[in-house]
């Protein structure tokens, strides 16, 4: 007789369509914890009216949402459909349960279910830094909730992950003593999947510059357009792509008209990391209080040269200088860490292949899935005595 499966649930507040780093890393932890043998369904939320459906051979539980904050911070509608959905769910024969991001309401409602259900739940730490939108009004009450959702949390789960040693650190804050360390992480054949992919036609003389993420104020976007308002008059044969959606892109398209500035708006996944594999210099220029961000993965993965902010786990994978550029948040400081490498070609090539060893050798998803795996494995069978 075949042995079943164990079936693992993943609650995370936003799932793909929806492209993040959080979503991201729930898409590839459930995609080699499926190699590895489980059984996986992802309950998110439905922020678009997305259908019920199959991705590849795991089941997705979308729940409906409020309208509020639904692109920001997804809040369940518990209507007459969230009952139906989760009664489904409950159907399910569920062996344990992972909730992603400790402040979103999906990690209360799996925590809740997993203690219903009298099953393993844990939780994985995305963030190093209270959540902010720039407003101090609203960030003193959004950090006043999520003390307030954390305390509540903590009744129902007692193991929490980071994707970095920064996140373990911010756990501490909130009187959380992490377990251990779940690495955001990249699939180990990226690079070979897309080393001969391209997005566009590359001109031998132009130097690439590229940002990918959200075009909104926390991501640094708007120093990194200044920034490089300064760099091209001195270097002429620099370009800035930036990839990706959001509130401030239609008003930066406006500003920076200028056919040195690309704005592509939002790529898929297979288009981001074929324009890495076009790109010299990445950037991220984040004030955003990340994990790990999975953007400094992908572009080092695919041999570019980072500069980037001190934000979350950034600093454990851009450990000492022969691997990137670690900069200031400002205006001046993100210009001298391009400009560091535009000065030092032979400098900018080392870079580009020592990260790549490093994501290699450190941070794929081969290493972390059979982490998560075994400590799954521990809590299950420490639950089934």
């Amino acid at each position: 007789m075949k042995k079943q499966n164990k079936t693992i649930a993943i609650f995370s507040g936003y799932f793909l369509p929806f492209l993040g780093g959080i979503e991201r890393y729930t898409d590839k932890l459930s995609e080699h914890l499926k190699s590895l043998g489980y059984d996986i369904i992802i309950v998110t939320s439905n922020y678009d009216h997305l259908k019920q459906e199959e991705k590849g051979t795991y089941h997705i539980f979308r729940i409906p949402i409020y309208s509020l904050f639904h692109n920001r911070y997804p809040i369940p509608h518990r209507n007459k459909e969230y009952k139906i959905i989760m009664k489904k769910l409950e159907q399910e024969k569920i062996d344990a349960v992972i909730c992603n991001t400790r402040f979103h309401l999906t990690s209360m409602i799996g925590s809740k279910f997993a203690k219903k259900k009298n099953i393993p739940v844990l939780v994985i730490e995305h963030g190093s830094n209270h959540f902010t939108v720039n407003n101090n009004l609203l960030d003193f009450f959004g950090e006043k909730y999520e003390h307030f959702i954390t305390n509540r949390l903590k009744k129902y789960v007692t193991q929490f992950y980071g994707v970095s040693e920064k996140c373990n650190d911010w756990l501490q804050h909130f009187d959380i003593q992490a377990s251990g360390i779940f690495y955001n992480s990249i699939s180990r054949d990226s690079y070979e999947t897309y080393k001969e992919k391209h997005f566009f036609k590359k001109k031998n003389d132009k130097i690439v510059i590229t940002y990918a993420g959200r075009m909104i104020r926390e991501k640094g976007v708007e120093a990194l357009l200044e920034a490089f308002q300064k760099i091209k008059k001195k270097y002429k044969n620099t370009i800035l792509v930036l990839a990706g959606d959001g509130p401030l892109l239609e008003d930066l398209q406006k500003k920076y008209i200028d056919n040195s500035i690309q704005f592509l708006g939002k790529l898929s996944y297979d288009e981001v990391m074929a324009l890495y594999n076009d790109t010299d210099i990445f950037v991220h220029p984040s004030m955003f209080p990340e994990g790990l961000p999975t953007v400094i993965l992908e572009a080092g993965i695919m041999e570019c040269a980072v500069v980037a902010t001190d934000r979350g786990g950034t600093c454990e994978v851009i450990c000492d200088e022969k691997y990137g550029v670690i900069v200031k948040e400002s205006i001046k400081g993100i210009q001298e860490g391009i400009e560091s490498f535009l000065e030092n070609p032979k400098r900018m090539e080392s870079c580009k292949k020592a990260i790549h060893d490093r994501i290699m050798k450190n941070f794929t998803w081969d290493v972390t899935a059979k982490q998560v795996a075994k400590e799954l494995e521990e809590m299950i069978d420490e639950r089934n005595g």
